[in-house]
This record gives C-alpha cells, sequence and structure tokens, in this order.
C-alpha cells in the first residue's frame, strides 16, 4: 500500500520519537542475499552533506521535529535547508515544500526524517528520486513495538536497498557534528548552545546514554567532534559509526557505549581500523551480569554473548574497555588532553603519606609501575626535605606550606632525573587557598621541564576558575587520586595498543564444499578422535572394541597399562556414567573390566546407546591444556585454551582468540595464560612442547571455522604434553553437532554465522 505524506501532516507536531535509549534493533542485516549498504564507500552523504530536507519540520524549535532545524540555522550549517511540512509556507521563517519533490534543487543529500513510521517508504522512494544517499529516522514505532512494526522497519530497510540509502535509526536521537553545524538530532544536549569543539566523538547505541555522556565531557571541558546514536540499528550500526570517526581528521579519541554486540567481528575491524588510524577507542560495554544481559538483549535485540570471551576479544583488538561512566570520562580526558602515555613508569608527589599509599596501592593494582628513585635523585631530595620522604611517592609533607620551592624542586627532580613516564600528585586544597594557591601554582610551573613529554596530574579540591589555570598550563586535574591513577593507566593501554604490529581479522574459510549440517550428527569419541586427526590434530593411539571378548582380544596388541572408556554418542561425560577404567592390564582384564564399564553405563544410563568402548594406552606429560572451540553467537568461531585442573575449572585461566588463527597467534594465546610459567619451565619442571600445543590450537581452530555450520563446540580434554620438541597427544575429545543443541542456541549460532557475512 502507498501512503500519502501529505495526509499525516496537520499544523501541529507528530510526537515520534522516545527520548529513552534505543530498543529491539533487528536481527540480521548481513545475513541476506540483497545488497549489503554496509558496503558503500563511507558515510559522507551522512555525515558531509551539502544539503538537508527536515521531513515532519516544525515551526516550533522546542519540539521534537523543529529542533534539528533550529541547531542547524543556529550553528550555521553552509548549505541549502529544506523544511517538508505540507501545512505551512514557512517553517522556523525558512520557505517550507508539501512533499521532497516539490524541492526546487535537484539534489538533496540528506533526509532528516520525523514522521510516522507508515510514511516512510514513500519518503525514501521521493528522496530517492532527489538524490539522496543518506536518512535520519528519528520516529519511533518499529522493531520495538513487536511483529507489526518490525515489518514496517524491513519494509524501509528494502526500500533503502534498492535506492542505496544509507539509514541511521529508526528510533534514534541522531547525530551531530561540530564541523558545519550539522545537527540531525533532537537532542537536548544542543538546547543552550553548541557543544565546543574537539577532537572526541561519541558513538552511542543508547540515544538517552550516550548523551548523558556527552552532557558529562562537555562538563569536563572536553570538546566535540561529533555524536551518533544508532537507535534500532537496521542499517548503520557502531561498527559503521566507529570507522566512520576513524576516517575523520578531527576526531582523536572515540568513544562507545555498547549494549549488545550482534557483529562481533565487524566491531573488532572497526576498532582495528581506528587503532590504524592512530585513534583509540573507549568503549563501555554494559550488560556483564545476568539480569544486565536480560536488560540489554531486552533493549537492544542483540546477543549479549559471553563477557568473558567479548572482554578478552575487545582487549586483543585494542580497544580501551572501561567499566563506569567515570572511568570513561576520565580515560577519555587524558587521552583528549594529553594523548596515549608511553610507559608504565608512574612518579607520584605528594603532601600526604596517606594519599601517598593510596596512589600506590592504586598504581600497583592498575598495572603500572612505581618504580623508586634514582640514589642521586633521592640523595637531593633528602638534602631539600630532610624530614620527607624521597623514594617514590615523594612527601615534601607539610613543610611546603612554609616554602613552595620544595614543591618545584621535586616537580624537576622527578622529571629530570626519575625517568617516569608520568607524574601524579596531591595537594588537597591547596591550590585553591588564598594564601597557598598562586606560590603552589608558580612552584610547579618553574619545575616543569620546558618541552616535557610526560603528562603531569594533580589531585586537588578546587573551584572551576583554579582548575581552569591548571588546565590552561597543559595539567591535568582531578578530584579523586584512584581515578587519576585508573586513567593514565587505560592511557598506558592505549599507547601499547597503538604501538603493537596486529595482524588482519582472519578470514573465514569457504564452507559451501561441504556444508552438510549433520555431518557429525551421533559422533562418539572414537569418531571424534578420527574426525580431528584428520584436520591435523595429534591424537592418542587407539582401538575399539564392541564386546568384552573382541576387548580382551584387541588389548593385546597395546603395550603397557591401558585406558578403557565407554563408546556412546549419548553421553559427553563418561566418568560421571561409571564409563571409565585407568591403568587396566591387556588380555583377560581388560575384557572383565569392559563387561564391567558396559553393564554399570547400561544401568546409569538406560537410555543410551551403547557401541562399545575405546582402548588406548595410557600416556603422562609434563603438563595438560583444556583446548576447546565453539560457535560464540555474537563473534562465531573462537578458540580457547588453559590449564589443565584446578587452574581453568577454579582460577578462570583461559585464554580466547578468534578462529581461525595461525601459528604466532596461538603461540601468543597460549603465553598469555596466567600459568604459562608452569609450562615454560617454573620451579625446576621440564619445558613442555609449547610448539606441538599451538599447533593443536590451530588445527583446532580451522577446524571450527571450517565446519561453522555443522559443529556447534569442540573440545580436546585433556592435551597432554609432553617435553620440549616431543609433541603434544589429544587423550580424549569430544564434537557437539549444531543440531544437538536447544532451538534457542540453534537460533544463536545460526545468527552468529549469518552475522559474519555468510
Amino acid at each position: 500500500m502507498i501512503f500519502s505524506i501529505q495526509k499525516y501532516f496537520l499544523d501541529k507536531e507528530w510526537l515520534l520519537c522516545k527520548i529513552s535509549p534505543c530498543s529491539n534493533r533487528r536481527t540480521n542485516r548481513r545475513g541476506c542475499g540483497e545488497m549489503d549498504l554496509s558496503t558503500t564507500p563511507n558515510l559522507k552523504a551522512l555525515f558531509q552533506p551539502r544539503s538537508i530536507a527536515f521531513v515532519g519540520a516544525s515551526n516550533d524549535p522546542t519540539r521534537i521535529g523543529g529542533r534539528p532545524l533550529h541547531y542547524c540555522l543556529r550553528d550555521g550549517f553552509d548549505g541549502p535547508l529544506y523544511p517538508i511540512n505540507p501545512s505551512r509556507d514557512t517553517v522556523q521563517g525558512h520557505p517550507a515544500f508539501a512533499q521532497i519533490l516539490d524541492i526546487p534543487a535537484d539534489r538533496v543529500d540528506l533526509l532528516v526524517i520525523a514522521t510516522p513510521p507508515a510514511t516512510i517508504t514513500e519518503i525514501l522512494d521521493q528522496g530517492a528520486a532527489k538524490g539522496a544517499k543518506a536518512a535520519v529516522i528519528l520516529t519511533s514505532g518499529f522493531t520495538e513495538t513487536g511483529q507489526a512494526g518490525a515489518a514496517l522497519e524491513a519494509e524501509i530497510v528494502a526500500t533503502a536497498r534498492r535506492h542505496g540509502i544509507r539509514l541511521l535509526g529508526p528510533n534514534c536521537l541522531g547525530f551531530y557534528t561540530a564541523k558545519g553545524g550539522i545537527a540531525a538530532t533532537f537532542s537536548s544536549l544542543l538546547e543552550d548552545a553548541p557543544p565546543p569543539a574537539g577532537p572526541l566523538a561519541i558513538v552511542s547505541q543508547s540515544g538517552a546514554y550516550g548523551a548523558h555522556i556527552t552532557m558529562l565531557a562537555r562538563r569536563r571541558g572536553l570538546g566535540l567532534a561529533s555524536f551518533a546514536a544508532t537507535g534500532n540499528e537496521c542499517d548503520i550500526d557502531i561498527a559503521d559509526l566507529i570507522e566512520a570517526a576513524a576516517d575523520d581528521a578531527n576526531v582523536t579519541v572515540i568513544g562507545c557505549y555498547a549494549e549488545g554486540i550482534r557483529d562481533g567481528r565487524l566491531v573488532l575491524r572497526a576498532i582495528e581500523t581506528a587503532r590504524a588510524a592512530g585513534k583509540p577507542v573507549v568503549i563501555l560495554k554494559v550488560g556483564t551480569s545476568d539480569t544486565g544481559k536480560k536488560a540489554a538483549q531486552s533493549h537492544t535485540a542483540s546477543l549479549a554473548g559471553d563477557d568473558a570471551t567479548l572482554d578478552q576479544l575487545l582487549k586483543r583488538s585494542g580497544a580501551i574497555r572501561v567499566s563506569t561512566t567515570q572511568e570513561m570520562i576520565d580515560t577519555m580526558y587524558v587521552l583528549s588532553r594529553h594523548g596515549p602515555i608511553e610507559g608504565e613508569r608512574i612518579g607520584i608527589l605528594t603532601v600526604s603519606g596517606g594519599a601517598g599509599i593510596l596512589m600506590a596501592d592504586a598504581a600497583e593494582a592498575n598495572g603500572l609501575d612505581v618504580a623508586p628513585m634514582p640514589a642521586p635523585a633521592r640523595a637531593e631530595i633528602n638534602a631539600r626535605i630532610p624530614l620527607g620522604s624521597s623514594t617514590n611517592p615523594v612527601d615534601t609533607t607539610a613543610q611546603a606550606m612554609s616554602d613552595a620551592t620544595l614543591v618545584r624542586d621535586a616537580v624537576t627532580i622527578m622529571f629530570e632525573q626519575g625517568g617516569y613516564h608520568a607524574v601524579v600528585s596531591f595537594f588537597m586544597n591547596w591550590p585553591e587557598s588564598p594564601v597557598l594557591g598562586l606560590p603552589i601554582r608558580e612552584a610547579i610551573a618553574q619545575g616543569l621541564p620546558k618541552g616535557n613529554s610526560a603528562p603531569f596530574a594533580i589531585c586537588m579540591n578546587a573551584g572551576a576558575e583554579t582548575i581552569g589555570e591548571y588546565e590552561k598550563a597543559g595539567i591535568l586535574v582531578f578530584e579523586d587520586p584512584a581515578f587519576a591513577i585508573s586513567a593514565l593507566a587505560r592511557a598506558c593501554e592505549a599507547f601499547r595498543s597503538l604501538s603493537r604490529q596486529e595482524k588482519p581479522l582472519p578470514p573465514l574459510p569457504d564452507t559451501r564444499a561441504d556444508s552438510r549440517p549433520d555431518k557429525f550428527a551421533g559422533f562418539d569419541e572414537a569418531q571424534a578422535l578420527a574426525a580431528l586427526a584428520d584436520a591435523g590434530v595429534s591424537v592418542m593411539p587407539f582401538a575399539t572394541a564392541r564386546t568384552a571378548q573382541e576387548a580382551a582380544r584387541i588389548s593385546t596388541d597395546i603395550e603397557g597399562s591401558l585406558a578403557i572408556k565407554v563408546l556412546s554418542p549419548d553421553i559427553p561425560h563418561k566418568s560421571d556414567a561409571g564409563g571409565v577404567r585407568l591403568n587396566i592390564a591387556p588380555g583377560t582384564e581388560a575384557g572383565e573390566t569392559t563387561s564391567e564399564i558396559l553393564s554399570d553405563v547400561a544401568l546409569a544410563v538406560p537410555s543410551a546407546e551403547l557401541r562399545g568402548v575405546l582402548i588406548a594406552p595410557m600416556i603422562s606429560g609434563t603438563a595438560e591444556l583444556i583446548v576447546g572451540a565453539r560457535i560464540d553467537p555474537v563473534f562465531g568461531p573462537v578458540v580457547s585454551v588453559g590449564l589443565g585442573g584446578i587452574f581453568t575449572e577454579l582460577l578462570g585461566d583461559v585464554a580466547i582468540a578468534l578462529a581461525p588463527l595461525d601459528r604466532c597467534q596461538a603461540l601468543a594465546l597460549i603465553r598469555s595464560l596466567a600459568a604459562f610459567p608452569l609450562l615454560d619451565g617454573a620451579r625446576g619442571k621440564p619445558r613442555a612442547d609449547i610448539g606441538a600445543a599451538a599447533d593443536a590450537v590451530v588445527a583446532l581452530g580451522h577446524f571450527i571455522a571450517t565446519n561453522r555450520d555443522a559443529v556447534a563446540e569442540v573440545e580436546v580434554n585433556p592435551l597432554v604434553l609432553r617435553e620440549d620438541g616431543r609433541g603434544a597427544v589429544a587423550l580424549d575429545a569430544l564434537i557437539v553437532p549444531a543440531e544437538q543443541t536447544d532451538d534457542n542456541e540453534n537460533a544463536e549460532r545460526s545468527q552468529g554465522r549469518q552475522f559474519l557475512g555468510e
């Protein structure tokens, strides 16, 4: 049905959008056979339009439909603005048009739409006739409202794809860019005046919370390059916006608020693009608790996924993940005003021993090096401040109240001789004091070496004027010393991220040659071991027997003590069902043991299909690993590795990476384990064959990536590592076919595969 736009316009504004955060985003954008809008070269038509049409423009600049036009007029957008409102000749003093087709110009780059959902398809058709290539849909009433709204959203997406129009929204707060005064938003963020321009870009899935973060950043004195909220993400998502910010010459720092991520690999690719451009991405990803995950999934229709997986992959990509809004603002503050910090050595200067202890604790907790001052430097400080401390923290004590030159000299010595990458100080309310304030500020200014590249931060209680004076001098200002330390640590993390050489994200292998979803259905352990051996995993020698008599006969061909395990596709945890016996002698004992196993398991799990037993030699080594791979609903194929036994189960020492991966990446993954020294010859133990372990990880990663249509997860537990140069061997294997998971898990895995661009 074709709807007439005009009949929806009266001399009033439609209250079409919610200021609350976005909700119920689409479930699949890149899995269909239609043109993928994300493959268009860039978002230039969105962020650099030469002309804008405001469809549903209100004459009242305080209402949702009137704000975007008002902001653009006020802030001096340098290009034609076309209000569309059939019931008025003028809108906010500008000539208005009844419909887009009435615009006299041949071309309109950007559409800002605030009309009812049923009108938008025709609006896009008319916009396409005028050459529009981007649209911001502020209107709500789509997927977030249920099936009928989802159908309307699918219709506008199909229309946009047909015309090659990029869509931001629907149900979104829109965007703002400082350069050019482009305001396709109704946010109250811009009510009083445009934010001061600066290097910060804010990307958010939630309009309301993204605006909240931006307001806090503005209050902290940070200049804004752009702000954008994605709403339902029917087309443009946070990955697209991160890449756009990475491509913006006005941006040096990117802040991202995310609730749920659908296509993890696209987000990682966007972060890598920003990293390659030298722009750190500070991300606040919520939905980590069980309650938070449920809320995020309900709110975004995105999969919360496993937070441990997401956390590791974000950090490996180079993102700076923070856990609170305060930490996000503080980190963006340091990165915007100073930039990444080149090392972890931190000097602490204080007038309070108690504050120094707190700061030292915070520094070590954040991985910073509270290195002591060199002996000659300590001698100089001791000579000047005999009652203080000269190690690190350096404590001037209250003596500095009477002689501010003590502060001057301590600052100079710490920067010139301490070798610190940053110095953070605590002066409580002294800088605000009418007596102490000026001498302290002058002492610090005199003590800082000219041309010094390391940042100096001060923690103090002071008003806006005093804070401004220090910031004008290039000094970072905080109230809470612990927050200051955390922000400096994140800036160090940003430097490490930007400095390292990363390989591109691994491409996924083509699965079309053998994409049968049931090819691993009903696999038992013997079949799983054989499949992994074919994939390149070194597995133990083994034999199978269907009966006790066969087991007795076959076992004599195997030297040494034996492990005998039940074979069944229905029993993944064989020990729990009484299906495992160790240190069994070949021959008669092996036969009797087989009979016991089959009898015990039949009683324990009467519904299980029993196929006999697997017989293998007892094998030992210097260490054991658990190596697994699975289809993550957000990131697709991933591999994980951890030390066997209590290290994985109790300590949570697991390392996770995208699959497939190469040998160098697998080695780095294993070395990232906290317990890696135990593999590397700690405490006199033989060094394990790390290279062979890496080969197994590579093979398992390739297996899950190649078979992602048929396998939900695969696990080798344990992978026994022999001494260096003697290899590694898989003693047990489990393959879980995709169809053996429940319907919800299947839907998630299917979704995850589609989001990987298949």
